[in-house]
């Protein structure tokens, strides 16, 4: 795996900042991205998780820290 899509990019960087998964739907349904459940986002860090090989979401994150966008999350909340 290579490149991220938008989704996979607010994902990870919600969670990079913070973030629950239910604040990432949130956050998610703020930037027009249309997530199913938390099931589905859950499933994709999965995917994530393999295609990037690593045993942990804390691990992904930090594998692709240079990939995370800043996100005011709070703002986004309100």
């Amino acid at each position: 795996m290579g490149t991220l899509t938008d989704y996979e990019t607010y994902i990870i960087s919600a969670l990079a900042q913070g973030a629950t998964i239910k604040e990432v739907r949130k956050l998610l349904q703020h930037f027009g991205q249309k997530p199913n459940s938390e099931s589905s986002i859950d499933k994709k860090l999965q995917e994530l998780r393999k295609g990037f090989q690593c045993k942990t979401t804390f691990q992904l994150i930090y594998k692709l820290r240079n990939r995370v966008k800043v996100i005011d999350i709070e703002e986004v909340l309100k």
